[in-house]
C-alpha cells in the first residue's frame, strides 16, 4: 500500500508521480478513523467493493491526528490508535493507498467545494463513501446535500451509509473513548474492528 502526505503530493516533488499514479481513477473515504471501529468497517467495505467492481484504486484519506484533538481540544480524551496502527489496518484490509493530512488552520480554511475539486481533478475521484453525518470544509459547511450535488454534477458515484448503532446508540470513536476512560475495556473492544 502506498502512503502519501497531502502537502507533499500537492505542493512538492511528488506531484507528477502522484498525479500519474491516480490517473486510473479512485474510490475514496475520508475521516479520522480513530479506532478503527465497526462503523468505519462498513465504509471500508463499500469503497473496496466499488473499487474492485469498477477497476479503480481504493484509498483512505485520513489525518495525522484525529480531528477531535483539534476541534474539541479542551475535553479530548486521547487517541484510541496511533497513525501507524490505523495505516496498518488500511493495508491489511487491502487498500491501494492512503493520504495523510496534517490538519492545521490553513487546511481548516479550505472550502469543501475546493477540497472536492482537488479530489476530482488531482486524485481522479470516481466514487466516495461516507457516513450520513459526514461534513468537511471550512466550518463543516460541506455536508451530505452539497456532496451529493457536487457528485451528480461531476458524474461521481457516491454512497452515504446509515450510522451503525449498537443497543440504540451510535458507534463512534468518541463513545469508545468514553468507554475506555471509564475502564469499560471489553465493551470498547466489542465496538472496535479487530482484523
Amino acid at each position: 500500500m502506498k502512503v502519501f502526505v497531502w502537502n507533499e503530493i500537492l505542493n512538492g516533488a511528488e506531484y507528477e508521480s502522484a498525479l500519474n499514479y491516480f490517473s486510473k481513477g479512485t474510490a475514496l473515504t475520508i475521516g479520522s478513523f480513530d479506532g478503527p471501529h465497526l462503523g468505519h468497517l462498513t465504509l471500508f467495505k463499500e469503497v473496496l467493493r466499488f473499487s474492485r467492481q469498477n477497476n479503480l484504486l481504493s484509498g483512505v484519506i485520513s489525518f495525522k491526528k484525529p480531528l477531535p484533538a483539534f476541534k474539541h481540544s479542551d475535553n479530548y480524551m486521547g487517541d484510541i490508535s496511533t497513525l501507524e496502527e490505523r495505516i496498518s489496518v488500511f493495508e491489511k484490509l487491502g487498500f491501494d493507498f492512503c493520504v495523510i493530512i496534517e490538519f492545521n488552520e490553513e487546511f481548516a480554511n479550505i472550502e469543501g467545494s475546493a477540497f472536492f475539486e482537488t479530489l476530482r481533478d488531482f486524485m481522479k475521484m470516481k466514487f466516495i463513501a461516507e457516513g450520513e453525518d459526514f461534513k468537511c470544509g471550512h466550518r463543516g459547511a460541506f455536508g451530505k446535500n452539497q456532496i451529493e450535488t457536487f457528485c451528480r454534477d461531476n458524474n461521481i458515484d457516491f454512497s452515504f451509509l446509515p450510522l451503525l448503532k449498537r443497543n440504540g446508540e451510535r458507534i463512534s470513536s468518541s463513545k469508545i473513548r468514553e468507554l475506555l476512560h471509564e475502564d469499560f475495556i471489553s465493551e470498547a473492544n466489542e465496538l472496535l474492528f479487530h482484523e
